[in-house]
């Protein structure tokens, strides 16, 4: 069997390994990384602190290890904060840090007792392993509100990653809550971290291995950000947030098969922002840049979550509604482009002018998307070639199913 030294040289070693590995992936700027690697380092000192602590000066095997340790593991928590998306409350953590250093001086130099400062340790871990838990828990559910009707890029890996947490999580906290009893009820409980005894010695593996598992997992969702972020960066226009052309066919295929499969309506709305060249010419490429960006937003106000917008190049957007008829998507159509007019209603002149042309209609079963997209180019054609501003939706038959509807009675 391990002897308690070599377990804490052990996950000294883990703690470094993570951090040369935290050190590697880069992206100084991702919310939770610094923390991360600070509770690696601190995880790191406070293991060797631990393994050594006989032949160190007492404030330093005793005093000085535990602040290290809590000090990883308050960085842990604060690293998982950020990642969810919550606030760090790095001061109220090291006002934690600093109470359990406090309390480990006064239950070793004033009142001797190996079980008071195992308690306050082991509160201390165990508290942090709940708010972990709470921030990885949390940040499932904010990426289920957000992705919800859309494309998962990330695939299951995020999820596995969490449940490798929670359940270190459940380790960690049920292990000092185990060790809590153990000393209670031990006929001969352990008077030293390092005093040989099978039942400490199990407990201490769980404990000392936990810190460098949960920063591994910190690792791992940080790994999973930057590819997420690197997916969105392919899969998004940079200047309007919508869906990169490449990525809307790839979504059109499968929603086209799903709508074939449930047999359910899906719709496809083209749209022009009108008059988009003298908007460059007459106010600057930066006011057609605000304008396109002003298209997007008003779309993504409008639409619900399960709609697609995409930009397709240049003014031109695509929007797929799934499960929408064709009287669904005029009345779609409308509202966006009255979005847009509430919008840029009190914009400078260049954003007041800002309409939209948009040709919309449905996919016919059985029939290939580039069919259902060049019914809805004729369509968006049809709506400029009208007069512009305005809707104007083509049925499968290829007829007009209604008269071309002015959107805005003003020019």
């Amino acid at each position: 069997m391990l002897a308690t030294q070599q377990i804490f040289l052990i996950a000294s070693l883990l703690c470094f390994l993570v951090y040369l590995a935290l050190v590697s992936a880069g992206s100084q700027s991702l919310r939770g990384m610094r923390a991360m690697r600070a509770a690696a380092l601190l995880g790191l000192l406070g293991n060797l602190l631990y393994a050594f602590g006989r032949e160190l000066p007492t404030l330093l095997g005793y005093e000085i290890a535990n602040m290290a340790y809590s000090g990883a593991g308050a960085a842990l928590a604060a690293g998982y904060r950020q990642l969810s998306g919550r606030q760090a409350h790095v001061r109220t953590l090291a006002l934690l840090v600093a109470a359990v250093g406090i309390l480990t001086v006064v239950f070793h130099d004033w009142f001797d007792s190996f079980m008071l400062r195992s308690a306050v340790v082991s509160l201390f871990q165990a508290g942090i392993c709940i708010d972990i838990a709470h921030s990885v828990l949390a940040g499932r559910g904010e990426q289920q509100r957000r992705s919800h009707g859309q494309v998962h890029l990330q695939g299951p890996g995020q999820q596995h990653v969490q449940r490798f947490v929670l359940l270190m999580c459940v380790l960690v906290a049920g292990g000092h809550g185990v060790r809590m009893l153990f000393l209670l009820i031990a006929a001969n409980p352990p008077t030293s971290l390092l005093q040989p005894s099978t039942a400490s010695l199990a407990i201490l593996t769980v404990a000392a291995l936990a810190l460098p598992a949960l920063t591994l997992g910190g690792l791992l969702t940080l790994h999973r950000h930057i590819v997420y972020q690197a997916e969105y960066i392919a899969n998004h226009d940079h200047l309007t947030g919508a869906w990169s052309r490449k990525a809307f066919f790839e979504i059109a295929e499968r929603e086209t098969t799903r709508a074939r499969h449930r047999r359910q309506p899906l719709a496809l709305m083209l749209i022009d922002l009108d008059h988009f060249k003298a908007i460059n010419d007459s106010a600057g490429h930066e006011a057609g840049d605000i304008a396109l960006q002003l298209v997007a937003t008003s779309a993504r106000e409008t639409l619900r979550a399960v709609d697609c917008i995409a930009r397709l190049g240049g003014d031109e957007f695509a929007v797929l509604l799934p499960g929408a008829d064709l009287a669904r998507a005029s009345a779609v159509g409308k509202a966006l482009a009255e979005a847009l007019r509430a919008v840029t209603s009190t914009m400078p002149a260049a954003q007041r002018r800002l309409t939209l042309s948009i040709g919309a209609t449905v996919t016919l079963d059985g029939e290939p998307f580039k069919t259902t997209l060049a019914r809805a180019d004729s369509a968006l054609y049809a709506a400029k070639s009208a007069g512009r501003d305005q809707v104007i939706a083509l049925a499968p038959p290829l007829h007009v199913v209604r008269p071309a509807s002015k959107v805005s009675a003003s020019r």
